[in-house]
């Protein structure tokens, strides 16, 4: 996978709206993450189409352009359409799906699942995912964080690794607040977090905690949407999740994880096999696992 140069330019328009996120009122902030994860959108929109389709007054679109530093709507627009010109995946996706019908919404799912694959990785910095595997290969203890739907990413994650090194700790623990782990945790450690849409606040609150507190590198897989948290972050991670209904699609998640996973179980070679062997043994001892089944 070879990464792709970012131009300042066609990264303007995220940028301006991650500058000013924290402080922006309601409806401009539903207006900000609209065009965070579908910026490919505004083309397709008039500013009081783009307000209807957010649930907000025309007035807040222009607040928001004129608080990003856009002269008007249509320079914004501009700027979108230099970045689709010059090929930018993030700008060419859009939200623009219609009710599943059955004669199409088996393909629909598809093609959705397989543009968000597609998107996530290409968006990602093999640089970022290089530098996480060796940390996770080297570091003394692994933290690996997730709540709500990110709780079974992390799982994974968590399940994926320990069959290959020792000191993999899922967070947070049942029946314990978030500190009472995170207090072990030190500089020479990785925390891989998943931060997936509807983050509760103690995610951000642990962040600046691990990283202005502890100094440990945090690898944050999250989604185009979040702002505050990713600024905390060592590596981010920054997949599509957008399905065709109420659900997010998670594919380019899985897929990235997986990688991830998949990378360091190669780099730890024969202690690793070694690991999984004794692991295998004992589970043939207690008959964990069925054959006939």
């Amino acid at each position: 996978m070879s990464e792709r140069p970012k131009s300042r330019e066609q990264r303007s328009l995220e940028r301006r709206i991650q500058s000013h996120y924290e402080s922006l009122p309601g409806s401009e902030r539903a207006l900000a993450e609209l065009i965070l994860e579908y910026p490919g959108d505004i083309l397709f929109h008039s500013a009081t189409a783009l307000s209807e389709q957010v649930g907000v007054s025309k007035a807040a679109v222009t607040r928001l352009v004129q608080r990003l530093g856009y002269a008007d709507y249509r320079e914004m627009q501009r700027e979108v359409r230099e970045a689709q010109k010059a090929g930018e995946p993030i700008y060419l996706n859009t939200s623009l799906v219609s009710p599943a019908h059955n004669s199409d919404s088996v393909e629909r799912h598809l093609e959705r699942d397989l543009a968000n694959l597609r998107q996530t990785l290409e968006g990602v910095s093999p640089r970022d995912l290089d530098a996480i595997v060796s940390r996770a290969v080297t570091a003394p203890r692994i933290w690996v964080l997730g709540f709500r739907n990110s709780y079974f990413f992390a799982s994974y994650v968590r399940r994926q690794l320990i069959q290959v090194r020792p000191d993999v700790t899922l967070l947070p623990q049942p029946g314990q607040v978030l500190m009472e782990d995170l207090s072990h945790v030190t500089p020479e450690d990785l925390v891989i977090a998943i931060g997936l849409r509807r983050r509760p606040p103690v995610l951000r609150r642990g962040f600046e905690v691990l990283c202005q507190e502890v100094g440990v590198p945090i690898a944050y897989i999250t989604d185009r949407v979040a702002v505050s948290t990713k600024k905390l972050a060592t590596w981010n991670i920054v997949c599509q999740t957008r399905g065709i209904s109420l659900f997010d699609s998670y594919v380019g998640v899985i897929s990235i994880l997986n990688y991830l996973c998949t990378e360091v179980v190669a780099q730890f070679s024969e202690s690793g096999r070694a690991r999984l062997g004794r692991t295998e043994d004992f589970m043939e001892l207690l008959g964990e696992l069925d054959p006939n089944n």
